[in-house]
């Protein structure tokens, strides 16, 4: 394991275990993608539907977006079904690790809240986490159950990732969108962060 910054850490795939959470940044490290590693080299992650994607292209028009062909889908993977071109906005699924991304990086947890604000959003969380075994039992039980529908600000893969962690949603990295423009977040009172990470 190799720590580039305070809570940005990056992780070689061999050095994972199963219940690690797990993101890797997408988009000139506009977002990061989360999910749960379970073994076996596979991830169980919501997924980002297309129309999350071009919300996050609008909002950032002057850097460049991987572009897809649409025509475009590969065969599906022998090992994860995953379709290249043909996947995304499915909702929860399990797919190698290959699939989920190149570059990883481990999720912080029990991170102070001061050094939660001094740290780069989508990298931490002031939360405890739960044992890696409840980790993976509550991420293969969203796998069947489902994770509700894909919101870009209240659902999404973050709060799907630190829920199987933590038993509690929370997303940093969208929570300045979350509040009136003028809103200095540092100032609100930690419950009223809390509801706001956690989508509600």
């Amino acid at each position: 394991m190799e720590e580039t910054t305070d809570t940005i850490i990056a992780i070689n795939k061999k050095d994972l275990k199963p219940g690690d959470h797990i993101y890797a940044w997408r988009f000139l490290w506009i977002y990061n993608h989360h999910g749960i590693y379970v073994g076996d080299g596979q991830v169980i992650h919501f997924t980002t539907p297309h129309a999350a994607l071009d919300e996050i292209a609008k909002e950032n028009p002057n850097i460049p977006m991987e572009e897809e062909d649409e025509d475009f889908k590969s065969e599906p993977c022998p090992k994860c079904g995953y379709i290249v071109g043909g996947s995304l906005g499915i909702g929860v699924m399990k797919t190698c690790i290959d699939h989920f991304g190149k570059t990883l990086h481990l999720y912080v947890y029990d991170v102070s809240w001061i050094r939660f604000w001094l740290s780069r959003r989508g990298t931490c969380c002031p939360y405890k986490a739960k044992p890696l075994d409840q980790t993976v039992k509550t991420a293969y039980e969203k796998l069947k159950t489902g994770f509700g529908t894909y919101h870009l600000l209240t659902n999404n893969c973050e709060h799907f990732a630190t829920l199987c962690k933590t038993g509690r949603k929370f997303s940093g990295q969208v929570m300045a969108k979350r509040v009136a423009p003028g809103v200095n977040l540092e100032e609100l009172p930690i419950e009223e962060l809390e509801k706001i990470a956690a989508g509600e």
